[in-house]
């Protein structure tokens, strides 16, 4: 097994070689409702215990002691993230509510929403529901162009209406025409600081 795969399967999960029925695949649109309920949480306590506990989780992680929630990393050249798996202890609703939250802070750090795409598709006995944030920075035309942390990909994931957890991936560019991406650890710790919410 390559580094790769390894590093693919601890993220990502083992890939089922059983073929795969879509039920859905649409974009993701909020009620307004979610909506004044994301808002009341992203200013609640809970929120900052939770993103307290997330973090330190990050931080251990990385001298590698685990924490709940445990965090995975992933790190390369190019490619650099967290996993982070769900505990039923901080609860469904608020578990999705971060999924959000990650995304509203990239946007912060002047990056766009490319794409919010739902998924739910069958694999072997198990159904799985995937939610996709993918944004990009706000590029300039002179080279060589601030890529900031590169592409950022989030991804919220259910099996069986029970969620499994949390995926935040930066993709770098390589390309000579861009700046060297900034340092993912810069990205995390702005993502989890408790100041400037």
């Amino acid at each position: 097994m390559s580094y790769f795969d390894y590093i693919y399967q601890r993220l990502f999960g083992k890939s089922s070689a059983t073929p795969t029925k879509v039920f859905v695949n649409e974009l993701i649109q909020r009620s307004q409702s979610f909506l004044d309920r994301f808002q009341a949480w992203k200013t609640s306590e809970y929120c900052e215990e939770f993103l307290n506990d997330v973090w330190q989780s990050y931080f251990w992680s990385k001298k590698g002691v685990d924490k709940d929630p445990q965090v995975i990393l992933l790190e390369s050249t190019y490619s650099n993230g967290f996993a982070i798996n769900y505990e039923s202890k901080y609860d469904k609703n608020n578990f999705h509510y971060l999924f959000d939250y990650l995304a509203d802070r990239v946007k912060k750090l002047d990056y766009r929403l490319v794409l919010s795409r739902h998924t739910m598709q069958e694999k072997g006995d198990v159904v799985e529901s995937k939610e996709l944030h993918y944004l990009k920075p706000k590029l300039g035309f002179v080279e060589p162009i601030d890529q900031k942390f590169g592409n950022v990909q989030i991804e919220y994931i259910e099996e069986n209406d029970k969620p499994t957890r949390i995926k935040l991936i930066a993709n770098s560019y390589p390309d000579r025409k861009y700046q060297d991406a900034a340092n993912f650890e810069d990205l995390a710790q702005y993502i989890f600081s408790l100041k400037n919410k």
